[in-house]
């Protein structure tokens, strides 16, 4: 990395290039002209008269050297500092992004509708977080509040005043069937030694329109509250409520606001990359001493940059759950590599003399699911579980062998060197069954890692709170928990 010495004498002699009359100052039409005639065409003026505003700080016509090499040294670390931002913001959607293909993928397999177009397993969650207004008829309130969903019954815990905060956040889920039931919230004063008084009521059908659970988000709303006789009392309650009712209609419209996203990080991108360029451009001593080896930034998104709402949602294509950046991410994935090309060299020289079809069959397999990104974790136990019959086959073999090598008739059957090149072989086929077992323990590890990347319920997430959720920024996907430090994460 260029040192700040090394920047300002290379940018000294772009100055002293760029300073024709050679007074030690540069002029506006001055350095456009010789800009121009650095490139060979002219300049991009935007990005020029951007760059003269920030050069001339005193306003008179002029730049020094001083000021030349501070606001380009300055501009240099602007562009790059976004340019790192972008790529660290991207590749954390690109994770988010992934992860949500993985859980989309899971549940296009296994979700299952009911006649009412609701999921197995569809939870209505609620969370109350205050009332507003209570009426306290001159004595003091111990309010809390009941939930009735259908045949099912909750409560809060006891709270004080006509303006209860529930600061301890209780999330209560009831189980959905037909998206037509009613939640019933009650407000009722406790009472140590008197039966507890109801003060207001609302209740709130998942169907009403007015409330749009139908597109699964979070909802923060303030409800009205009705006295014992329907009137209006003046009390608002505020709660929390999401339904999911279909786990893959919701990772569809996640997966489409990370793709809307990941493409305006990545134009955001090339726009910061080609800006950089524009500046090292006419500076050539400035642009060598720093961009060893950089190219000029596309022009044009590749075709991989089109977002979801762009395309035909396709319901019947199925996501793979893995990518070629998370598998290389993986240390133990690079570790079953290096051992299945172990794998194959010995099978190489075992079929010198020996039959070993079905180990060869099983390595190609396997490299060719890893070239189209198919390894998924039932695909990788299956190969532990092959693997491990190709070892049973070889143990067969060599206690074949071996009893043969007892036998009296031993002599009879082999001719010498026979008998050597059969021990070689069996010593081959001895350290590759080793070098296989060690596969299979690798190979089950690492399905267990897919496991707790596509089935999460393995994971035990405790929160404190919940937060509103926004489409642009994360998305609650699960049943029991809404997020985990901020990420999507699916409960099956």
């Amino acid at each position: 990395m260029a040192t700040f010495q090394q920047k300002y004498e290379s940018l000294k002699q772009e100055f002293e290039e760029l300073d024709i009359n050679d007074d030690g100052r540069l002029d506006k039409n001055e350095m456009f002209q010789v800009l121009d005639s650095k490139i060979g065409k002219q300049f991009d003026r935007e990005i020029a008269e951007e760059l003269w505003s920030n050069l001339d700080i005193n306003h008179d016509g002029k730049v020094t050297v001083n000021e030349f090499i501070q606001i380009l040294l300055k501009a240099e670390d602007s562009l790059k500092s976004k340019i790192n931002n972008c790529r660290t913001t991207l590749e954390l959607n690109y994770q988010q992004k992934r992860e949500t293909e993985t859980n989309l993928d899971y549940c296009q397999q296994n979700e299952k509708l009911n006649n009412f177009g609701v999921m197995e397993g569809s939870q209505l969650c609620v969370i109350v977080i205050q009332a507003a207004n209570l009426k306290a008829d001159g004595k003091q309130l111990d309010p809390f509040v009941t939930l009735q969903f259908d045949k099912f019954e909750k409560q809060t815990t006891i709270n004080k005043g006509p303006n209860p905060i529930w600061k301890e956040t209780q999330k209560f889920y009831f189980p959905v069937q037909t998206g037509k039931e009613d939640l019933k919230l009650t407000v009722c004063d406790f009472d140590k030694y008197t039966p507890n008084i109801v003060i207001a009521r609302v209740d709130l059908n998942l169907s009403n329109n007015a409330f749009n659970l139908k597109n699964q988000q979070l909802h923060d709303i303030w409800l009205d509250l009705y006295d014992v006789n329907g009137n209006r009392s003046g009390s608002q309650l505020n709660i929390q409520i999401q339904w999911v009712y279909s786990k893959v209609k919701y990772l569809r419209d996640v997966l489409n606001s990370y793709q809307q996203q990941v493409y305006s990080q990545e134009q955001e991108l090339l726009q910061y990359e080609r800006d950089l360029f524009i500046l090292y451009e006419p500076f050539v001593k400035w642009r060598q001493l720093n961009t060893k080896g950089y190219q000029k930034p596309i022009t044009q998104a590749p075709a991989s940059m089109i977002p979801i709402s762009y395309q035909q949602a396709d319901p019947t294509k199925v996501v793979k759950p893995f990518s070629d950046p998370l598998l290389d991410k993986n240390s133990k994935f690079k570790l079953i590599t290096i051992l299945i090309g172990l794998i194959a060299c010995l099978t190489l020289l075992i079929l010198f003399y020996k039959a070993q079809f079905f180990d060869l069959l099983l390595i190609i397999d396997f490299y060719i699911l890893w070239e189209f990104n198919a390894l998924n974790e039932n695909r990788i136990k299956t190969l532990g579980i092959l693997f491990g019959m190709s070892c049973f086959l070889d143990v067969v073999w060599i206690f074949c062998i071996g009893m043969k090598w007892l036998g009296n008739d031993s002599q009879d059957i082999f001719i010498p060197y026979e008998i050597s090149i059969q021990k070689m072989i069996s010593i081959l086929v001895i350290i590759s069954l080793i070098v296989r077992l060690y596969l299979i323990l690798n190979l089950f590890q690492l399905s267990q890692e897919v496991q707790n990347l596509t089935n999460p319920q393995t994971i035990k997430i405790q929160h404190k709170n919940i937060v509103k959720i926004d489409m642009q920024n994360t998305h609650n996907i699960e049943s029991k928990t809404y997020l985990h430090n901020g990420r999507p994460i699916v409960i099956y």
